[in-house]
């Protein structure tokens, strides 16, 4: 969703790439977003077959708590860590997100 909150209107199947997941997996869960009534999705009018993704008001009201958790989480994850080593680990993470970029498509 925090991605959704970036990028307005993103296509559920660039959502699906970039979070290297398959389509029906990506459907599935923005379905569930949907029916929390989170997310809305509307068809594409430059393309009929696909489906673009908006947040909703109650999506957005969650925007500061889900940030709130993302910096815990990143804290407790790389705690002890210096800051060179989590460049390293994020660099790793990008080389690895690329060497499975294919695998979905």
């Amino acid at each position: 969703m925090m991605s959704l909150m970036v990028k307005e209107g993103g296509r559920q199947e660039d959502l699906a790439r970039k979070y290297k997941m398959d389509k029906a997996t990506a459907a599935w869960a923005i379905k569930k977003l949907e029916d929390a009534g989170y997310v809305c999705r509307q068809q594409d009018p430059e393309d009929k077959r696909a489906y673009r993704v908006f947040v909703t008001e109650k999506g957005r009201s969650m925007e500061e708590k889900m940030m709130e958790i993302a910096l815990k989480w990143d804290s407790i994850v790389l705690s002890g860590f210096s800051k060179e080593e989590k460049q390293l680990q994020a660099a790793f993470l990008e080389r690895m997100g690329q060497n499975v970029s294919g695998i979905f498509e």
